[in-house]
């Protein structure tokens, strides 16, 4: 291990103490972490009812880097397949990238020798120097220079670069990685609009129905305009939900082409309306702290920067030691009636002596940088943990209550059942009837964003442990 890895490895096992041990206390390391190591997250069927042990130990979970297969939807893995090919931010992160790169190659270019080739050619009178004649004089040379990094300054700078660069690919890893997850997101955001229009209008079809059969009874005798226009009151109120829903649908569409780097409503039918969602997959897992905290490309970004800031700090230091440099020079020269051929080698040092405290001035401000960035990877690490802690209680508690609404679910369609047979044998109130069906169709719209938020409680998940970031 080279001695800029053991002095991060060294601070980064140093963080890790200090972001889970209390002052006074010794720090055992990855172990005071969170205890949801090794978790195995058991989706269940939504809308089932059923209850069950959702989180199970597991000694061989490790990170999906593919973790939208698991949701067995091909609308989906297409939707993922061209955002990777044509997001415009990754590309950004990309070019990000390059840039860095070149940026390393040109540090690097510092350690090794800078060759120059120069010509030129003069004709003219130089007076005594050419006995007051006009004489052509060429001139072809070679010269060379190497500056000897004694003190590691260079070595520091390049170092510095790399680490810069490896922060650049894990930040487009990033990217890649919030860019999935918010296309995932987006997706069930985009179905779940589809499915509470789909309820609004089957309950508004039935409420209409209801204020036919109200109308009816009213031309019997057997109601009173009241219950009309309250009838009618309900049907308008269920009507004045639906443009919000188309709203929410059409933007959560234009959100997608903007992910997918297409212009606004051009996506087609590959968004075709669909009634069901694939059941969800049973035995997703989530891997130990340790792991996540190794996977996370926001983690690598912040012990990268961290890195960078270590070999900054060591190319200030060097600036207080001499810059000794080598140089040659090797050429031909032409000039009627002579030639010649030039040569020479030298040695150069510059010591710094007075600099009214610029040296002095550039080291404390890479000090006050690394600790800017040692404090913002313990930051990020305590960050990444509380995600992944919020996530897996997100999804914990979504199932429960998944449960019980579709529970709600069942019971209100019967009520509501139930109210309509009275109602048609004078045993209810119309009210009652408006009753049960505005209830059910509040059960019914809650239980269908309880399935749209489990879905997006496992992409949380999944983003939280840094999945996807290895898929190209």
């Amino acid at each position: 291990m080279s001695k800029r890895n053991l002095m991060t490895a060294l601070a980064a096992a140093a963080m890790l103490a200090a972001c889970t041990t209390p002052v006074g206390q010794q720090s055992s390391g990855i172990d005071s972490a969170p205890q949801w190591n090794q978790l195995s997250v058991q989706s269940g069927q939504s809308g089932s009812g059923q209850s069950g042990d959702y989180l199970v130990p597991s000694t061989d979970a490790e990170v999906d880097q593919h973790w939208w297969a698991r949701f067995r939807d091909p609308v989906l893995d297409a939707l993922v397949s061209e955002a990777l090919a044509s997001n415009k931010m990754l590309a950004i992160a990309r070019a990000r990238v390059e840039e860095a790169r070149a940026d390393r190659l040109l540090a690097r270019s510092s350690l090794a020798p800078q060759v120059n080739a120069t010509a030129s050619s003069e004709r003219g009178n130089r007076g005594f120097l050419t006995n007051d004649q006009a004489v052509t004089i060429n001139q072809v040379a070679v010269s060379a220079t190497w500056e000897l990094d004694l003190f590691g300054r260079n070595q520091a700078r390049t170092a510095q670069a790399g680490a810069i660069l490896q922060s650049a690919q894990a930040s487009q890893q990033a990217v890649r990685v919030a860019l999935l997850a918010e296309v995932a997101r987006t997706y069930f955001d985009l179905r779940n609009d589809e499915q509470q229009l789909d309820l609004t209008r089957r309950n508004l079809a039935t409420q209409r129905k209801t204020l036919e059969l109200v109308q009816a009874q009213v031309r019997g005798a057997f109601a009173s305009d009241f219950d009309v226009q309250r009838a009618a009151a309900q049907v308008s109120a269920t009507e004045a939900l639906i443009p919000a829903l188309q709203t929410a649908r059409d933007a959560a569409t234009n959100r997608l082409a903007s992910l997918l780097g297409r212009p606004p409503g051009t996506m087609g039918t590959m968004l075709a309306p669909r009634q069901d969602m694939p059941p969800l997959d049973h035995g997703i897992l989530v891997s130990a702290p340790a792991k996540v905290l190794a996977t996370r490309p926001d983690v690598r970004v912040a012990e990268r920067q961290f890195a960078a800031s270590i070999s900054g700090r060591k190319a200030a230091v060097a600036e207080l030691f001499p810059n000794i440099s080598l140089t040659a020079l090797f050429g031909a020269q032409d000039a009627t009636p002579f030639s010649s051929t030039p040569w020479g080698i030298g040695a150069g040092l510059v010591q710094p002596l007075l600099n009214f405290g610029r040296i002095r001035s550039q080291i404390d401000a890479a000090d006050a940088r690394q600790q800017q960035a040692f404090l913002a990877y313990q930051q990020t690490v305590l960050e990444a943990l509380e995600d992944m802690e919020n996530a897996l209680s997100g999804y914990l508690n979504e199932n429960a209550r998944n449960a019980s609404l579709a529970a709600g679910v069942a019971q209100n369609r019967r009520a509501a059942q139930l109210a309509r047979m009275q109602f048609t044998q004078g045993y209810v109130g119309l009210l009652d009837v408006l009753v049960a069906e505005r209830d059910l169709l509040d059960a019914e719209s809650r239980q269908s964003a309880s399935d749209a938020d489990l879905r997006r409680d496992l992409v949380r998940i999944f983003a939280a442990a840094g999945g996807g970031w290895q898929v190209e």
